[in-house]
């Protein structure tokens, strides 16, 4: 199938900001002398609501540390560098003057597996769902987008790699952005 517009998934996808955050809340529950969190515990959470990760880290550190804790993520977040292939792919896409938007969720309380984010990334593409290829790191996001009607290439990540996306009907998986590019525009 060939599409007209890409939308992409941000945490993960276009930054690695998932092993960063893992990276830090092991930094504060160690400075708090308590036991860092395993890999396994972590991504549980990740392309949904946290709920479970975040109230175990403030019942280990308590409210204030944890929200100092998620302001030290998003401060250093921003100095983390795009991931190569995607940095490619959305160079390729502007060469083609293909159209492309970032669905994300700005906090980790709202349930991304909804297909709300991608219905109205969208919509400010003015496209139709099916004209459109979301670019996704987890299996949550990649149901949100599968159900909002968007075709779905996921590129995992260290933290997501392991994730079970066999009840997803996916373009692809951890394709790069020339292939991207010849296959799907």
């Amino acid at each position: 199938m060939r599409y007209r517009a890409v939308v992409f998934d941000f945490d993960g996808t276009i930054i690695d900001t998932e092993q960063h955050l893992f990276d830090v809340i092991n930094q504060h529950l160690t400075a708090y002398q308590k036991d860092p969190i395993s890999v396994d515990f972590y991504r549980q959470s990740i392309g949904g609501a946290a709920k479970g990760l975040h109230q175990y880290i403030e019942s280990q550190i308590g409210e204030e540390a944890t929200k100092a804790l998620y302001d030290d993520h998003h401060q250093q977040s921003r100095h983390l560098s795009m991931i190569e292939n995607i940095s490619r792919l959305m160079e390729h896409l502007e060469a083609k003057h293909i159209p492309f938007a970032i669905a994300t969720s700005s906090s980790r309380e709202a349930i991304k597996p909804e297909p709300d984010l991608y219905l109205t990334a969208v919509q400010q593409l003015n496209m139709n769902p099916v004209s459109c290829l979301a670019i996704e790191d987890s299996v949550n996001g990649a149901t949100a987008a599968e159900r909002a009607g968007l075709g779905v290439i996921v590129n995992t990540n260290q933290m997501t790699e392991q994730m079970d996306f066999s009840n997803l009907n996916l373009e692809g998986m951890n394709l790069d952005a020339e292939t991207i590019m010849k296959q799907y525009f």
